[in-house]
């Protein structure tokens, strides 16, 4: 039998948004179905844990956010949401923060003045800040015991040059700071864009605009003030208790906008970027040296981090270093043939096509094109610049950018 024929010919269109303005430069998008009985809300604001103080301040503010007001207690939101049918989430990332409400649409009305006071009225309690820090205390106990999280945490500080935020990770949790300042000069002061997805009614779009003009409405800027990338490093921690190693080699590199992504995409994933890398076969099944190892670039703010990470036997340690440099050397001189590099553009294909399968995840993909000022034709051109990228492009990559990395060793 022959297999079936596959066909990457296709090109993605994002279904569109309907955008409305809103006070001072912020907007609310929508993307409407019938199908679904559910939504979801987001409301994304121009802060995050760039605009703290310390990381620890943005582990707590928006947990204890979610653990009492002025009208309810902790007991009452969760069973006020579970009667609903509803979930909320608040979520800071380094230059954005983001309050997300999945809902049955039905109850759309019935969410908004929940939402609306844990937004503007968190009372902090003290009963419940104290039990969220005894929880923390007791995870960075255990976490402080693995050596990926020692690892993480030196190199983070390296290719971030020590920055008081970007370059560490939350750790220090000797006490709870008073989070009223911090939430009036954040939630009490910034506007927010609104993302509604899923099924809603125009009287639902009513209530939310009358919703919206209970926020504050500050415009406020991102943070884009990054450290310079650092020279590289080697450093070792030793962790005499530890039968395992950490290792983690990387540097900083570029975010999507860059007109090498996506041919690095395709190059890092034949790398080390999915199951069937050379990474995964070479160094984990024909060597045995870690059970799992991979390598990655995540965009983040005006750059991004490319990061090789494994897991691997402490006496193995060099060897498996020795190994996974004797990869990039090997790309570095030698092209793949094309089904190697056929094979990681279906994956990659498949994956973008994935990634569109409900409208959950397009509206995902315009949030990306606005925050990340991608051109609008950047998904809808993804697979002709992946099925464009040669083999000689990957050599050319691997030459380009496979070099001046720092490699951090926990064990």
């Amino acid at each position: 039998m022959n297999a079936p024929y596959i066909s990457t010919d296709f090109s993605i269109s994002l279904e569109p948004v309907t955008v409305e303005p809103l006070t001072n430069g912020k907007q609310l998008y929508t993307l409407h179905s019938t199908q679904l009985e559910v939504f979801k809300l987001e409301l994304i604001y121009p802060f995050g844990l760039l605009s703290l103080n310390t990381l620890e301040e943005g582990h707590f503010l928006p947990r204890l956010m979610l653990l009492g007001t002025k009208q309810k207690s902790a007991y009452e939101i969760a069973e006020s949401l579970e009667m609903l049918g509803g979930f909320l989430d608040i979520q800071m990332g380094y230059q954005r923060t983001s309050v997300t409400l999945h809902g049955l649409s039905k109850y759309f009305n019935q969410y908004l003045p929940l939402l609306l006071e844990i937004i503007l009225e968190p009372t902090f309690p003290a009963t419940e800040a104290d039990v969220l820090l005894q929880a923390a205390l007791q995870n960075i106990q255990v976490e402080r015991k693995k050596t990926s999280f020692s690892a993480n945490k030196h190199f983070k500080s390296i290719i971030y040059s020590n920055h008081p935020i970007l370059g560490r990770v939350a750790e220090n949790f000797d006490q709870i700071m008073n989070l009223e300042p911090l939430h009036a000069s954040t939630f009490l002061k910034y506007g927010c864009d609104l993302f509604l997805t899923g099924n809603f009614s125009a009287s639902d779009l009513n209530t939310l605009r009358k919703f919206y003009h209970h926020l504050p409405v500050d415009k406020g800027t991102n943070y884009d003030n990054y450290p310079t990338p650092s020279t590289p490093v080697q450093k070792h921690i030793p962790l005499e208790e530890s039968i395992q190693s950490s290792i983690i080699i990387g540097k900083r590199l570029f975010n999507r906008k860059h007109p090498d992504f996506i041919p690095f995409l395709v190059a890092n994933t034949l790398f080390g970027g999915y199951f069937g890398s050379r990474l995964m076969k070479n160094i984990r099944e024909e060597k045995g040296l870690t059970y799992g190892i991979s390598s990655s670039l995540s965009p983040n703010g005006p750059d991004g981090v490319w990061s090789i990470r494994a897991e691997v036997n402490k006496e193995k340690t060099q060897k498996a270093i020795i190994a996974i440099q004797n990869e990039m050397d090997i790309l570095k001189t030698t092209a793949p043939n094309q089904d190697e590099l056929q094979m990681v553009k279906n994956y990659l294909l498949g994956n973008i096509l994935s990634g569109t399968n409900t409208l959950f995840d397009i509206m995902d993909k315009h949030k990306a094109l606005k925050f990340e000022e991608l051109p609008s034709d950047f998904y809808s051109n993804m697979n002709k610049k992946i099925q464009a990228v040669d083999e000689a492009q990957v050599v050319e990559i691997i030459n380009k950018y496979f070099n001046d990395y720092t490699t951090v060793i926990a064990g």
